[in-house]
């Protein structure tokens, strides 16, 4: 994905997540991180995206480490299933059944 898209798609991927609903991040332990969110382009249609949830409190990271994990994996996953929602969206629809059936 190009530079000047990858904000707009972030936003996008994690709107209507928990990442985003302080609720969900407090009743989940997630309010202890904080994240950390960096675009490095990499050339003219790729750009890297790096993510971190760095500890608020001190000894967050060491004592609450799978909900650090838990963090990160969830915001790669809400990538991803944006990267499927905009691939649904532009896939031209098909003809008859989705799947055939040998009969």
């Amino acid at each position: 994905m190009a530079f000047e898209e990858v904000q707009d798609f972030v936003r996008d991927a994690l709107r209507g997540t928990s990442l985003r609903d302080p609720f969900a991040q407090i009743l989940g332990g997630y309010a202890f991180f904080k994240p950390q969110l960096r675009f490095v382009r990499v050339d003219g249609t790729h750009t890297r995206v790096e993510f971190d949830a760095l500890g608020r409190v001190g000894g967050a990271e060491a004592l609450l480490y799978t909900r650090r994990l838990g963090e990160i994996d969830r915001f790669f996953v809400a990538l991803q299933d944006e990267l499927d929602r905009r691939e649904q969206r532009h896939r031209p629809p098909t003809e008859g059944r989705a799947i055939e059936g040998h009969d």
